[in-house]
């Protein structure tokens, strides 16, 4: 992460703290960051160097403005008059771990083989408070490659419990085994 993406971040989280709106611009953020990976041509289109920067602010504006708090509108104008829009998706990671850490939230992701219902990540998040003694906040990503179980990405800690890890293992050990 760039040292300018972290300085934007910070600047919107003084304002969004100062404004008591930490969480409703991190969801805002986070789903202008969906809305930009889902509608790729949009972030290309903005990032254009011949596109006038009047126009991109009234797509933005169009796009966004309905939904979307005034602070969070004024900072992607911000963003364009600068031309760092392209650090968006920086920024929001940026933002997101600055909002976690004030919350004293562990984010994470857990990879699943199927989609987990409500029960099941609810109970891998309280295994993971308990365990690491600390709020645990989960985002769940489907990879069909694990065949079953799980693993969990928690900052710089992989937890795997995933069925391919438990075949590489079973693999491992069988290849080890000494013939007498």
């Amino acid at each position: 992460m760039s040292k300018i993406s972290s300085t934007y971040a910070q600047a919107l989280f003084d304002v969004a703290l100062e404004e008591n709106l930490l969480e409703n611009i991190k969801d805002d953020l986070n789903a202008i960051r969906s809305v930009m990976k889902e509608q790729s041509k949009l972030m290309e289109v903005l990032t254009l160097p011949k596109l006038d920067k009047a126009d991109k602010k009234e797509l933005v504006k169009s796009v966004f403005e309905a939904s979307t708090s005034k602070v969070l509108v004024d900072f992607l104008m911000l963003l364009i008059d600068k031309d760092r829009i392209n650090l968006l998706t920086e920024i929001v990671m940026a933002y997101n771990e600055l909002v976690n850490k004030h919350f004293g939230i562990l984010e994470g992701t857990v990879y699943s083989a199927v989609p987990l219902n409500e029960g099941q990540l609810t109970e891998l998040t309280y295994t993971f408070t308990k365990k690491l003694n600390q709020k645990v906040k989960l985002n769940v990503e489907i990879d069909p490659s694990l065949l079953g179980g799980y693993k969990v990405n928690l900052g710089d800690v992989v937890y795997d419990n995933s069925i391919k890890l438990q075949l590489k293992n079973l693999k491992n050990n069988l290849l080890n085994v000494e013939l007498k």
